[in-house]
């Protein structure tokens, strides 16, 4: 008896394991990438900083694509664009990040310029703890300003930075000054030369790409500055060059030069809200809902039989 109680709880162990593993690969994996990545210690120097900022209008339609849950936090005021972060960045290549690991984001810090970064550097991810994005900038990005920078060592002057520099290169104000307003179709080129007119120096332009559509959306604008805080080109950040023939040189971007860029003025329906499907679509989408849903009972079968094998064959060892 003491034998089959054994095998039952083996038989358990692995029911638990298997269990445990399949939901945690199916949770969000941000805050695990952020411990792991912390664990890197790199050199924290870096040549520029890349200041980013994005259209939340188009950050909102990324996200809400990802998952039918998926809400947004908006900026209030209309027809801003809002910062996406600080990153200090060496030429061709990717970092550094994280230069700190035993570091910590004390959102009390912010206490003085917090309403200012609710509506100015808001996290447009809304399911997300509203101060998560501004704790992963800082522990990601911040630790390594920090570590170079004296004009950049805390989170109140590094947040505080972003803030001042979005109130001197606002995107809103550069393109709308060079006639690029929301709800119109662009080309790379058009808004790269309203860019390079207005700040004199080559910004990198990224572009989201709507799989489904195959239509590519204006998304952020990246500005590089020098350690003297100064405008500078962004040339040789690590990013995806397209060269022109113009005398400006290349263009950097992600974005299709042969496509139209939408700059939207409203959040675009997400696939999950678009109701109206052709019979084509309706069947696809029920072919493949039912294929997924064979494909987990087979995989749940499997893993009864082998429970019930391990039960017999514990069960057989024991006579």
């Amino acid at each position: 008896m003491k034998l089959d109680h054994l095998a039952i709880f083996l038989a358990f162990l692995y029911l638990q394991c298997y269990v445990w593993a399949d939901s945690s690969s199916e949770e969000d994996s941000s805050s695990d990438e952020d411990q792991n990545e912390a664990l890197l210690v790199e050199d924290p120097e870096f040549d520029l900083l890349i200041f980013t900022q994005r259209w939340p209008i188009t950050a909102c339609y990324e996200w809400r694509e990802k998952s039918a849950d998926h809400i947004c936090g908006l900026p209030s005021a209309q027809n801003i664009w809002t910062i996406h972060g600080i990153w200090p960045t060496k030429l061709n290549t990717i970092g550094p990040s994280f230069c700190n690991k035993t570091a910590v984001f004390n959102v009390t810090e912010l206490d003085p310029i917090e309403k200012q970064l609710e509506q100015f550097w808001i996290n447009v991810e809304k399911n997300k703890p509203y101060d998560s994005l501004w704790r992963h900038e800082w522990l990601k990005h911040g630790t390594c300003a920090a570590a170079v920078m004296v004009q950049l060592n805390t989170e109140d002057k590094y947040f505080g930075q972003g803030l001042t520099w979005l109130q001197q290169h606002s995107m809103a104000d550069v393109l709308g000054e060079g006639g690029i307003k929301p709800g119109q179709n662009y080309t790379v080129l058009e808004i790269r030369q309203v860019l390079i007119d207005r700040l004199q120096k080559n910004m990198a332009i990224e572009c989201y790409h709507d799989k489904e559509t195959k239509q590519q959306f204006l998304n952020e604008i990246r500005v590089c500055f020098n350690k003297n805080l100064e405008l500078e080109n962004c040339d040789g950040i690590l990013f995806e060059d397209v060269f022109i023939d113009q005398p400006q040189g290349k263009i950097i971007t992600n974005c299709n030069v042969n496509k139209p860029v939408f700059y939207p003025a409203t959040v675009p329906l997400s696939r999950y809200e678009k109701t109206h499907m052709s019979p084509f679509d309706l069947h696809t989408k029920f072919l493949e809902e039912y294929k997924r849903q064979k494909a987990k009972e087979n995989k749940n079968m499997k893993i009864l039989v082998n429970i019930y094998k391990l039960i017999q064959l514990l069960k057989w060892s024991t006579m």
